[in-house]
């Protein structure tokens, strides 16, 4: 796909899931990438990260760093310079646990990675993002059910809601990037273990979908699903049908349901 030819894609955070689930996740990425910037807490994991990359494919800068660093981050968007493509991917799941008697610290954990490392994310690398620059974040589609599906995982749902409104900001405030959310389908990780969802109760995706998927919204014919949250797993040629709904409504937002209150006819 043309827009992702000579790319310099920045992924911070989440190597552990779906971006090391699969090496065709890796391999769909870096298909013409010129340049790979890896950022991760650990460095022993950014290493095993980035060994499994295929050889010869693109070049490959490895950066040990808490997302939630802002220092950190910004001397790592000062070295990296120009991209194209940034995918948001950390993420935290807290311990399932009723509203009234979560552990406090460990519950706003999930409101520091979710949301404030998305925050300090943007406003590091998105000044020295390129002409027509896409940036992705990896949303949670369970956070749409109702609360009574989704017992006890408040911490993450919500603060996964929060990140998605700070995307949908994000489009609106610089109509010169490409903001996506994009949920990757049933893959069984180590968030979807924390959620205590088993694979055998649910109709599980691969990993290499989000793969696909996001080398698919890497194409000039999706810019109709700016500011919007998408699902990996949906059939795109009825996105393609429903291009101009989506594209002037608030279809595939957050918002009221039943707002605006038009009288019944």
């Amino acid at each position: 796909m043309a827009a992702s030819f000579g790319a310099l894609y920045g992924c911070l955070g989440g190597f552990g899931g779906v971006f090391r689930a699969s090496r065709g996740w890796l391999g769909g990425h870096i298909s013409g990438v010129k340049h790979l910037v890896l950022i991760g807490r650990t460095e022993s994991t950014l290493r095993e990260t980035e060994g499994l990359i295929p050889a010869n494919s693109a070049t490959v800068s490895a950066f040990a760093s808490s997302v939630t660093d802002e220092a950190g981050l910004k001397k790592i968007a000062e070295t990296v310079g120009a991209w194209d493509i940034l995918i948001l991917n950390a993420a935290h799941i807290s311990a399932p646990a009723p509203l009234v008697k979560a552990p406090l610290e460990e519950y706003w954990s999930d409101y520091e990675t979710n949301v404030k490392s998305i925050i300090i994310a943007v406003q590091a690398f998105v000044p020295n993002a390129k002409a027509g620059a896409a940036v992705y974040a990896i949303a949670a589609g369970a956070l749409v059910l109702p609360p009574k599906l989704t017992p006890y995982l408040s911490g993450y749902l919500t603060s996964k809601l929060a990140q998605l409104k700070v995307m949908e900001y994000l489009a609106a405030e610089n109509p010169d990037l490409f903001v996506c959310s994009v949920h990757p389908g049933m893959v069984d990780t180590k968030i979807f273990r924390g959620s205590g969802a088993s694979p055998d109760q649910l109709p599980m995706d691969t990993a290499t979908l989000p793969a696909h998927f996001l080398v698919w919204l890497s194409q000039p014919k999706t810019k109709f699903l700016n500011g919007k949250l998408v699902w990996a797993n949906w059939d795109v040629e009825e996105l393609f049908a429903k291009a101009e709904e989506i594209q002037n409504s608030t279809m595939l937002t957050i918002g009221y349901e039943g707002w605006p209150f038009v009288p019944a006819a």
